[in-house]
């Protein structure tokens, strides 16, 4: 079941090739975040605090509708690999 589920998925997606370094800006971390919420239908939620940090890192928080940070990560700007930092 699973694993036909994910080879579907992967045949959806089969025309865009991933790169070895993906370049992110800080704009296209936001861009991506914000897509990840949308995907999960999460309308209420918002990207903020979106800095370059340390090591080819972007930071970005979290937020509730009214500011409050939820959680905080930080995205390789090569790799796109997330991390949860707080």
């Amino acid at each position: 079941g699973w694993q036909r589920d994910g080879m579907q998925r992967l045949r959806n997606f089969a025309l865009v090739y991933p790169q070895a370094d993906r370049k992110l800006t800080p704009p296209d971390v936001q861009k991506i975040a914000e897509a990840f919420l949308m995907w999960h239908g999460n309308h209420t939620w918002k990207v903020v605090e979106v800095a370059p940090g340390a090591d080819g890192a972007i930071g970005f928080a979290v937020a509730t509708p009214e500011g409050s940070v939820v959680a905080r990560f930080t995205m390789d700007a090569r790799t796109a690999r997330v991390t949860r930092t707080g």
